[in-house]
């Protein structure tokens, strides 16, 4: 089922792609070619794909939006960029994937966080799991410093069990051969903590339940890597929602102060990690509804810098369209979460570089209207945990991915 989760984010991220931005007509929004009136203005195009700049009376494009890789043409606080939606938030739904980031299933994973093995502790070496109670080998740094402040810092050394989890990892589904050579060339120590682990899991009912293993199992699951990259602290942090926000942004080309609110979320993470970085002059959060070209509409709350230079990280919240409904709501990446929360970190053009964290808990939504301008409103409250993609046992450890890179631990 771990394979199975990883392959449903990277699928869900890659429909995240597109997201409206501006529009002088709601329905069509700006498009290339088209004629304009104030020299040098620089637009999102219609679809989200480029940004659009006034030259001689007509719109050129400046930038096209690499839609490929989750980029859309997003309004800053200092104009249109080419953001990287990252699954901007949802794996699969609503700040994700240009389909609103929802697959379908509120972008969420569709993984309950029950792998659905039995967990056979019959310690031959095949568990019963299918391979995906162990880690996927990531280390969970991707690589990608994500401009942390901390980049020269390294994953330490597997654990034996770790590592007989990750050759099983590679094994095909149902490969029962190949999970048993893998237990089979394990250390002894390795296939030790191997069994105490599935005889833990057999003695809780857990059935390969993350959740359950780490909440029965804790020692013993983190011996076997289920709780991810060690030099994240479990959970990584707490983040409180705190917001009413009485506008709702579509197709604006600047935004003016009664279209924002001061900020929405706060908290802290890992030993040093603040949700607004405390050197900053301030911040502006804004809700925005987007449409993007396929898929379904969602909303995104965002709260970023009004600094003239970048400032990390950036938080943001996403819910899909199907799931916009008053009374409370439940956060993560699960098939039973409605709202997904992540805390990004930046480049200069507003591209995601990696997230420190995800949020999982609950939270409430007192009102919400999407209608467009001052028409709409959304107003929340509550407090989620955080947890780094790279130390996430709640979902099996390390989750990332080409499309969900871990910063470097604060």
């Amino acid at each position: 089922m771990r394979k199975r989760l990883f392959f449903v984010l990277v699928v869900i991220t890659a429909l995240f792609l597109i997201s409206n931005c501006t529009s002088d007509d709601p329905e069509d929004g700006y498009a290339a070619g088209e004629s304009c009136s104030t020299e040098a203005q620089e637009v999102c195009s219609g679809d989200g794909s480029s940004i659009l700049v006034c030259q001689t009376g007509i719109f050129v494009v400046k930038k096209n939006c690499n839609i490929n890789f989750g980029e859309y043409c997003r309004l800053l606080a200092t104009g249109p960029s080419c953001k990287d939606t990252g699954d901007t938030g949802n794996t699969g739904n609503t700040g994700d994937t240009g389909n609103t980031g929802d697959t379908g299933n509120t972008g969420n994973t569709g993984n309950t966080g029950n792998t659905g093995d039995t967990g056979d502790t019959g310690n031959t070496g095949n568990t019963g799991d299918t391979g995906n109670t162990g880690n996927t080998g990531n280390t969970g740094n991707t690589g990608n410093t994500g401009n942390t402040g901390d980049t020269g810092d390294t994953a330490p050394e597997k654990g034996e069990c770790e590592k007989i989890m990750d050759c099983m990892e590679l094994c095909a589904e149902g490969a029962t051969a190949c999970m048993q050579t893998c237990y089979d060339n394990g250390s002894v120590a390795g296939k030790a903590d191997y069994d105490a682990f599935w005889a833990c899991d057999s003695t809780n009912n857990c059935q390969g339940n993350y959740l359950c293993n780490w909440e029965n199992c804790q020692e013993k699951a983190k011996l076997c890597g289920l709780g991810g990259d060690t030099r994240y602290s479990v959970p990584y942090g707490t983040a409180t929602l705190n917001g009413s926000f009485t506008y709702i942004v579509t197709n604006e080309t600047s935004l003016s102060s009664n279209m924002y609110i001061t900020k929405f979320i706060e908290g802290t993470f890992g030993t040093a990690g603040h949700l607004i970085d405390p050197t900053a002059a301030g911040t502006f959060a804004y809700a925005q509804w987007i449409v993007p070209t396929t898929g379904s509409n969602f909303l995104a709350l965002s709260q970023e810098y009004t600094d003239a230079i970048l400032k990390n990280p950036m938080p943001y919240l996403v819910i899909d369209e199907a799931d916009i409904k008053t009374g409370s709501h439940n956060v993560g990446l699960t098939a039973t979460d409605t709202v997904q929360i992540f805390v990004a970190e930046t480049d200069v053009d507003g591209n995601i570089t990696c997230r420190h964290a995800f949020g999982v808990g609950t939270i409430n939504i007192s009102s919400i209207n999407t209608s467009a301008g001052a028409a709409g409103n959304v107003s929340l409250t509550g407090t989620v945990q955080l947890y780094s993609p790279a130390a996430a046992p709640i979902y099996g450890g390390d989750i990332t991915s080409a499309s969900m890179v871990a910063c470097q631990p604060k």
